[in-house]
């Protein structure tokens, strides 16, 4: 990491170099012209040239008209030197500095200087889906070169969000605040401050989230949700954004087979009936205009992974997000779950999502399918498969529109079958051309 952190400070586009390398030339120019001036001719190449521009004024002035000349000439070099080495200095500065302001970096400083000064020429990619399933995919690509937003679902009505949501009347912090955590980096301190939640012994607030408590603040101060997370992420200082999906109160409502229903995001998966399809409550919620502006200008958009009905298709069925998604110029990329879901995607298969995925876009526009191929060992698979969960099988074969992308990208630590993000990294890299 140290190697790559000081191969930036190289790189075309730092705007570190060329200053650095004027501040060297009025150096050098300024000690020439002091040294001739003082006379002083402690350097043989120095002092050849003294001379023979001496004998050349001289030659075409005279002696005494030549040398005043000459020493005029190298007074006003003198100054000129002490601009150059000024002007070099302060964009040095200006070049190192504005992209430090604020609070310290999070990231090694030579990147942050050079994220800032080619913003303009890097990659777009958004990623799309709820914090906690897409957050191997932003923990990959908040270390890469990209200009990174996540839209995360807002529809969680369960836990300390749910209870926020209905105590408080703002929108549920809990998918912003685990792609937040994600963006920060797991291992950092600002995660695990984000991460803490209070005992359920203390009265009041008991098993509520600390961050989900910052945000309502912010939401009570700033006066809407989307004011306060975006101050949440400047304060952090994060590489990327993270922006919800919308600022209206969205709730969910489930069709199942059996012509039944069910509404919260927390009861859906409980009911275990086979869904017919998801609806979003209000039917005219509106895009965050912000995450809409994000999309249309991506150069890659990831949707994925995550629970298939709860988080990734309710940010699709905001008809201009689906619509924006499904014209966009964007390499599309779906990253299908390693397992099934209980009580959302029983049985289901690769195909199955990509088909719900295209379904809620309205079009066949996902260009890539990215399914995991890592090995579980047995013991890890038997003890999902007592829970009626399995791996989700691979029905698209090697298919060349979408194209599937079969890959190592998964890890069982713990006996916990999770998406990998070092492994991720590997795979998206080569996928979205970084």
């Amino acid at each position: 990491m140290r190697i790559r952190s000081a191969w930036y400070w190289l790189v075309p586009g730092m705007h570190v170099k060329r200053f650095v390398l004027l501040f060297i030339i009025g150096i050098t120019l300024l000690f020439i012209s002091l040294s001739t001036l003082l006379g002083a001719r402690g350097i043989r190449l120095v002092a050849g040239l003294e001379l023979a521009f001496e004998r050349f004024f001289q030659r075409i002035l005279g002696p005494a008209f030549g040398s005043a000349v000459l020493v005029t000439a190298y007074a006003i070099a003198a100054g000129a030197a002490c601009l150059i080495m000024v002007v070099a200095a302060y964009q040095l500065m200006k070049s190192v500095i504005r992209p430090l302001a604020g609070s310290a970096p999070r990231e090694p400083v030579a990147r942050t200087i050079y994220r800032y000064h080619r913003a303009g020429a890097l990659p777009h990619v958004v990623v799309i889906g709820g914090g906690t399933g897409i957050a191997p995919v932003i923990e990959t690509l908040r270390e890469e070169n990209v200009l990174l937003t996540a839209i995360v679902t807002m529809a969680d009505s369960g836990g300390s969000s749910g209870r926020l949501r209905d105590a408080a009347g703002i929108l549920p912090p809990g998918d912003f605040r685990n792609a937040l955590i994600a963006m920060a980096g797991e291992s950092s301190r600002s995660a695990r401050l984000l991460s803490y939640r209070f005992p359920e012994h203390m009265e009041g607030i008991g098993g509520h989230n600390i961050s989900n408590l910052i945000i309502a603040a912010l939401s009570d101060i700033k006066g809407n949700f989307g004011d306060a997370v975006q101050e949440f992420a400047e304060v952090m200082q994060l590489p990327g954004r993270v922006l919800p999906m919308s600022l209206d109160s969205i709730r969910l409502k489930a069709h199942y087979t059996d012509g039944s229903t069910t509404e919260g995001e927390d009861q859906i998966p409980l009911q275990n009936k086979v869904i017919e399809g998801i609806e979003i409550l209000p039917n005219h919620a509106k895009p965050f205009v912000p995450a809409l502006e994000s999309l249309a200008k991506a150069d890659s958009i990831i949707i994925g992974p995550g629970s298939l009905f709860t988080s990734l298709i309710p940010p699709l069925s905001i008809e201009a997000t689906a619509d924006t998604i499904a014209r966009s110029a964007a390499i599309k990329v779906l990253v299908v779950n390693a397992m099934t879901e209980r009580g959302e995607t029983d049985s289901y298969t690769a195909g199955m999502h990509l088909h719900r995925i295209e379904q809620v876009l309205g079009r066949q526009c996902i260009d890539m399918v990215l399914l995991n191929r890592t090995p579980f060992p047995s013991d890890v698979l038997a003890k999902y498969a007592a829970a009626g969960v399995h791996p989700v099988e691979n029905d698209l074969g090697h298919m060349r529109r979408p194209r599937v992308i079969e890959a190592d990208i998964c890890s069982s630590r713990d006996n916990y079958i999770r998406h990998d993000s070092a492994k991720l990294r590997r795979v998206l890299r080569v996928l979205l051309g970084l």
